[in-house]
């Protein structure tokens, strides 16, 4: 669990660290984002920031002793970002390539905290 924990961290800082230094590029090198309005640097750069915070809730989470409730902010930022675009992949529709490109870059990494803090009672610890 602690590695997969510090992969989502790496997989979730990257992003947000390239949404925050270089937004125009992001914009343009996320499959999709084009096709949602033109861009905005600054949304841009706010998503980037909490994709930052949940990277670091993340690390520390990886900790053996790491209060499960430090999983609740990834939970629900990275869960609740996943489930948008779950969604969206219903009403919209998606090519099997897109469903695949989602499911692994964002649906898998997006609600793989909330699975773990299920694994992890909020008022207990784990060793």
């Amino acid at each position: 669990m602690r590695t997969i924990l510090i992969i989502l961290a790496a997989w979730h800082g990257a992003g947000g660290i390239f949404m925050l230094a270089a937004p125009e590029a992001w914009y343009g090198f996320a499959p999709d984002v084009t096709e949602t309005g033109p861009a905005n640097l600054h949304f841009i750069r706010d998503i980037g920031l909490a994709f930052i915070a949940s990277a670091a809730c993340l690390v520390a989470a990886a900790r053996a002793e790491a209060p499960a409730a430090i999983l609740l902010a990834p939970a629900i930022f990275l869960g609740g970002h996943a489930g948008i675009h779950l969604v969206e992949i219903f009403v919209h529709g998606a090519t099997a390539a897109s469903a695949l490109r989602y499911s692994v870059l964002i649906l898998l990494p997006g609600f793989l905290p909330l699975a773990f803090l299920k694994r992890r009672p909020l008022e207990g610890r784990t060793a």
